[in-house]
């Protein structure tokens, strides 16, 4: 019951994260090349810290591909 608890935390603060990132238009830079294949190796061998920054860095790409789908209508195809 614990695990499921902590994965719902998890899920919830990056929720929050995203949506603070999104009201505030504050998206960090995206990563150099070299950085982001070094943090894929990281995020492969199960770094959390790695996953994040990826994540953290490409909510730019994120937000346009939502944007480009609600422009079109097809957020509901994809699910």
């Amino acid at each position: 019951m614990s695990s499921i608890i902590a994965a719902l935390s998890l899920v919830f603060k990056e929720l929050l994260m995203f949506v603070a990132y999104v009201k505030n238009n504050a998206f960090p830079q995206p990563l150099p090349d070299t950085e982001e294949e070094k943090y894929l190796r990281l995020m492969a061998k199960g770094d959390p810290y790695a996953r994040n920054k990826l994540i953290e860095h490409n909510l730019r790409l994120v937000a346009h591909i939502v944007n480009t789908l609600k422009t079109q209508s097809n957020v509901k195809l994809i699910g």
